[in-house]
C-alpha cells in the first residue's frame, strides 16, 4: 500500500488533469481527493472495481452475526435516548 493512500486535487485543477486522474486511478485502484479553495466539503473519485469491492465488503458485513448484534444495540439505544417511530425500521429496513 502506497505511503499515502489519497491524492488531492483542488478543483481548479480538475479539468486540465482529469485525463490523468483517469488513468491514474483506473488503473491502479486508487482514489483521489477533490477538494476547493474556501469549502471544507471534500469529494472522492475512486475507480469504478473499488467501489463494487467496498459494496460487496458492505453486503458480505451485513450478513453477519456482529452487523445484526450492531443493529440491536443501536435500536436499543434509540429508544433508550427516545427515539420516536420504530428505530428497528431504520436499521432492518426488510
Amino acid at each position: 500500500m502506497s505511503e499515502q493512500p489519497f491524492q488531492s486535487v483542488d478543483v481548479s485543477h480538475l479539468r486540465s488533469a482529469l485525463a490523468k486522474i483517469h488513468e491514474q486511478v483506473a488503473g491502479s485502484h486508487g482514489r483521489v481527493e477533490l477538494t476547493r479553495a474556501g469549502c471544507d466539503d471534500v469529494c472522492v473519485i475512486l475507480s469504478k472495481a473499488e467501489l463494487e469491492s467496498l459494496e460487496r465488503a458492505l453486503e458480505i458485513f451485513a450478513e453477519t452475526a456482529e452487523y445484526k448484534e450492531m443493529c440491536d444495540n443501536l435500536s436499543r439505544l434509540a429508544v433508550a435516548c427516545g427515539a420516536c417511530g420504530g428505530a428497528s425500521n431504520l436499521l432492518h429496513p426488510e
